[in-house]
């Protein structure tokens, strides 16, 4: 009974060894690529020898054509989570707070972000990275949008876009 035991043992922590989702064996997120707000272009680091930004790579996630609401961006294959959506639009206000789920990298998803949004007069604020997810924040004049993505089961990850006026510091 005790080999028995012992085996089964053995087979368990080899098991536990090899899987990816123990702490030990999980991937560190590259950061995301910070955009100058000037140029457009990537920021070079000052211990590179050439001070010239790296070539624009072509964006991975594309622009859906049809978004909840004319100036925030959506990645095309973004799927609306209508039971945890809202949102209200008048011609003085615009509120919302848009949940979808979407099969893309969480770099991929920030970095979609990074490039559509000052192509809508949004400025950049900051970005965060931690716990396998990412939350970046836009400001434009009156209005705020903070865009959260986090991982979910089976590669998927939860994308939420909330859009709230901003009476704050432009």
């Amino acid at each position: 009974m005790t080999r028995y035991l012992s085996a089964v043992s053995c087979i368990l922590l080899l098991t536990l060894a090899g899987c990816q989702s123990m702490p030990w064996q999980r991937n560190t997120m590259p950061p995301v690529e910070l955009l100058d707000d000037d140029s457009g272009q990537t920021q070079a680091t000052p211990s590179t020898e050439s001070l010239q930004p790296a070539p624009k790579q072509a964006p991975v996630l594309a622009i859906a054509s049809r978004t909840r609401m004319r100036d925030v961006p959506l990645p095309e294959k973004a799927k609306e989570d209508l039971e945890r959506t809202y949102v209200y639009e008048s011609h003085t206000l615009q509120v919302g707070r848009m949940v979808y789920t979407i099969q893309a990298a969480v770099n991929d998803i920030a970095q979609f972000y990074i490039d559509t949004c000052p192509g809508a007069d949004w400025r950049m604020v900051s970005v965060k990275q931690a716990s396998g997810g990412a939350e970046l924040l836009f400001r434009k004049p009156g209005k705020k949008l903070e865009v959260s993505i986090s991982p979910r089961a089976f590669g998927s990850k939860r994308l939420v876009v909330h859009l709230v006026p901003d009476e704050g510091l432009n």
